[in-house]
């Protein structure tokens, strides 16, 4: 009798146990939370580093140390898998295999910046014989004041000129509207990681269309053969164009005999970007070396178009403007050229 008793206590004592086990009640440690990563997206993680990065250098204005810091950062972060450095670029490769390029993360906004809408397309019919096509995606943040001068010089030898701005320097545009006697484009460049080995290979071209939660989707083929890849500019999201999209959408002989300008920082860092363009028929393709300031692109840009509207080579030109001012030359940025270099313009 007795052993039945207890037996039965036993079986009480031991449903007890197992039903406060199972309930939330807790007696000794409290649950540690989980270290989740997903709740943030690439673009908040690239801002935290950001902040970091400036918050801990608030007493220095040197780019290069903000620029070191700010790889090593990424580098330490779990969520990032790779972070590469070129000159004021930055290629960033997450761990879940998406990856994007920083122009310039530190660069802030000029404060004389004009405000212009964010579509604009001008066309000025002059002749049919000689083209130009000028495409300035970044006007929103340093104007149109180097194009409005650009177009006085060419209209002067009546070419037939289309002025793009911001958004309308899209991705659909781009796919077949580059032939011209004359291509300029004014906007941001830098050097991207396109074959996925954790170092930056190619030179990469800011458009002015953002990159949204569609893009993905809209531009899929492009996006999944790497045509095109992800760059922030600020806070601000777009879409850059890799020497592939060249290769791929300009055949042999399609940009015959023309100029390619590009008034960007290190379109000639090396000459991966060039090289599809020169495949393409094109006679020269221009570009700085490395980082390049706004007012020195600006400037020397319409000085180079002077120069060559007076039948200067654009040989000749690249070796009058060198580094064209003091602040290029502290940068060791030159404007380079490659492709024909007794190439003159129509």
């Amino acid at each position: 009798m007795c052993g039945k008793n207890t037996t039965k206590i036993l079986i009480t004592f031991l449903l007890c146990f197992l039903f406060l086990g199972n309930s939330g009640i807790h007696t000794g440690e409290a649950e540690k939370p989980h270290n989740t990563i997903e709740g943030f997206s690439n673009e908040q993680i690239i801002q935290q580093g950001i902040d970091d990065v400036v918050s801990k250098q608030v007493s220095t204005q040197d780019l290069q140390v903000l620029l070191g810091d700010l790889e090593e950062r990424y580098s330490a972060d779990p969520r990032i898998l790779s972070a590469s450095c070129i000159g004021t670029s930055l290629s960033v490769t997450f761990i879940d295999g998406s990856s994007l390029i920083l122009f310039n993360p530190f660069q802030k906004k000029p404060a004389n910046a004009e405000t212009l809408s964010s579509f604009r397309q001008e066309l000025y019919n002059h002749g049919d014989e000689k083209t130009a096509l000028l495409l300035n995606a970044a006007e929103d943040m340093y104007g149109h004041y180097q194009c409005k001068r650009i177009i006085s010089v060419l209209l002067r030898h009546d070419y037939s000129i289309e002025y793009r701005a911001n958004q309308a320097v899209n991705i659909s545009f781009l796919r077949h509207n580059l032939s011209a006697d004359i291509v300029y484009m004014n906007t941001h460049a830098g050097y991207f990681d396109i074959d996925g080995d954790e170092h930056a290979d190619a030179v990469v071209i800011a458009t002015g269309e953002c990159w949204t939660n569609e893009t993905e989707q809209k531009y899929a083929f492009e996006y999944e053969h790497h045509l095109i890849v992800k760059g922030m500019i600020g806070d601000k999201a777009i879409i850059a164009f890799t020497p592939a999209f060249i290769d791929y959408y300009y055949a042999e002989g399609e940009l015959k005999d023309s100029l390619i300008f590009m008034a960007t920082c290190y379109a000639l860092y090396d000459t991966s970007m060039a090289e599809p363009f020169l495949a393409a028929g094109a006679s020269a393709y221009i570009g700085w070396s490395g980082n390049t300031v706004f007012w020195t692109n600006s400037r020397v840009s319409v000085r180079a178009f002077r120069l060559l509207s007076c039948g200067l080579t654009v040989q000749q030109v690249c070796r009058c403007i060198r580094s064209g001012g003091f602040y290029n030359w502290l940068f060791h940025s030159q404007l380079l050229y490659e492709g024909n270099g007794s190439h003159r313009i129509p």
